[in-house]
């Protein structure tokens, strides 16, 4: 499965749909850091078919998007939007007019407000009536469905640090988030599975190693606590592992009897986000919920607009998945590379760093398949330009170019390279 990747909250507009978490957490703090914010995104709603004829003609083959829960239940739990659940028939058919298979996400991190948030257990009671909602809407025709995207970042930035929405700052709220994000994962599979025949679901997880380069006991105790809280707090359990010891101090006031069994939901296959490992140093403000300070990257890795290059790495973590997880199917639901790019010139515009950090982590793909890998598919991430949360629209990872005043689509270099990866199933050559 060669595809590519979106999602509603950063492609959608605010148009037609409820007020969500990340509307009053962006208005609360002014918006994103570039001064922009969510209120039109790239209009992905209105302008979805143009996007997907481009997509279509370089030979991609599926397409990762989201479900805007605020859209579906805008303002109460109960009867969907009817606008809304029509505009999502009619994506769900476009993409397969296309030749796009689709794969949904239902959380990618926008919750409504009349929901709450997962302090609250009763918030996987609405979120199973929502994932119920959706997949009789699309049934059959999508066969791969996740459930959460990168809960991980949720828990730790959301209800840990306090720099995503909902924007909570405890290991208290930290720890209740994390359990309940797993019995609502479970609660979410339940409804998709008794309403999709021959379904596979699973959630993305996004796997980031941390490091301390230092050497210091302090720098290397702290890393490896975050290590764990990011990567294991939620794989383990949803694998049947329980929760890793430094984790069950934070969610043991929150599990009930029976909760460590159903949790361990059997996913069909291993969503993984990978874009490098994150160097981290000890924070010893007391008043730290993670307990790192991020520090800069070894100098030998390249740099992109956020995060290292970092193909070695890749392979590492896939076959990291392979042996721990019981040789699980794996789908690699984001890889991508934000760079910065000059504007298209006579409707063309060249992103050759782009093209070559590509072409390094499907080579790096291709060596964990060797090793015994079972890789299923990878998608990029993203499919446009689009607003990247608190970064705003200044970080590129589209293959499609967005004009920022018209909205326009433009594809990029890199859409074409992509394409020929796609057709050759494996990491084609640069010319």
């Amino acid at each position: 499965m060669w595809g590519v990747a979106a999602s509603a909250p950063q492609t959608e507009s605010r148009e037609g749909r409820g007020r969500s978490n990340w509307d009053v957490f962006m208005d609360n703090v002014g918006g994103s850091a570039d001064g922009t914010n969510n209120m039109r995104n790239t209009e992905f709603e209105k302008r979805y078919l143009d996007e997907f004829k481009m997509l279509r003609d370089a030979g991609v083959k599926a397409f990762r998007f989201s479900f805007s829960w605020p859209r579906v239940q805008p303002e109460t739990p109960g009867t969907p939007n009817a606008k809304a659940m029509s505009y999502y028939d009619k994506l769900i058919d476009a993409m397969l007019e296309h030749g796009l298979e689709p794969v949904p996400t239902l959380f990618h991190w926008d919750m409504p407000l009349w929901a709450g948030d997962f302090l609250k257990r009763d918030v996987s009671d609405k979120m199973q009536d929502y994932a119920d909602i959706m997949s009789r809407l699309v049934g059959s025709r999508a066969k791969t469905w996740l459930a959460f995207n990168e809960p991980s970042v949720i828990a730790a930035f959301g209800y840990g640090k306090g720099t995503f929405a909902p924007g909570y700052h405890s290991k208290k709220t930290m720890g209740a988030a994390i359990h309940h994000i797993n019995v609502s994962q479970a609660k979410i599979f339940e409804a998709v599975r008794s309403n999709v025949s021959a379904v596979k679901i699973a959630s993305a997880f996004n796997i980031m190693p941390f490091e301390a380069l230092s050497g210091k006991k302090e720098d290397i105790d702290a890393a490896h606590f975050i290590d764990v809280l990011w990567n294991q707090s939620f794989a383990d359990p949803t694998y049947g592992l329980g929760y890793p010891d430094l984790i069950k101090p934070l969610v043991e006031p929150y599990i009930k009897d029976g909760d460590l069994e159903f949790i361990a939901s059997k996913p069909d296959f291993y969503g993984v986000n990978f874009y490098s490992r994150t160097f981290v140093k000890a924070d010893n403000d007391k008043h730290s919920i993670l307990g790192t300070i991020p520090i800069a990257p070894p100098s030998e890795l390249e740099k992109t607009q956020e995060f290292p290059y970092d193909p070695n790495t890749y392979t590492k973590i896939l076959l990291d998945i392979h042996n721990k997880y019981g040789q699980p199917d794996i789908l690699a639901t984001e890889f991508g590379f934000a760079i910065e790019e000059d504007k298209p010139i006579n409707g063309i515009l060249n992103d050759p760093k782009r093209i070559k950090y590509i072409q390094g982590y499907i080579k790096a793909a291709q060596e964990a398949v060797k090793k015994g890998v079972k890789l299923k598919g990878m998608m990029y991430w993203s499919s446009t330009d689009n607003w990247e949360w608190t970064l705003g629209l200044s970080h590129h990872f589209g293959l499609i170019y967005i004009d920022k005043n018209t909205l326009e689509r433009i594809p990029k270099k890199s859409l074409e390279y992509y394409g020929k990866c796609i057709k050759a199933n494996a990491a084609a050559d640069i010319r």
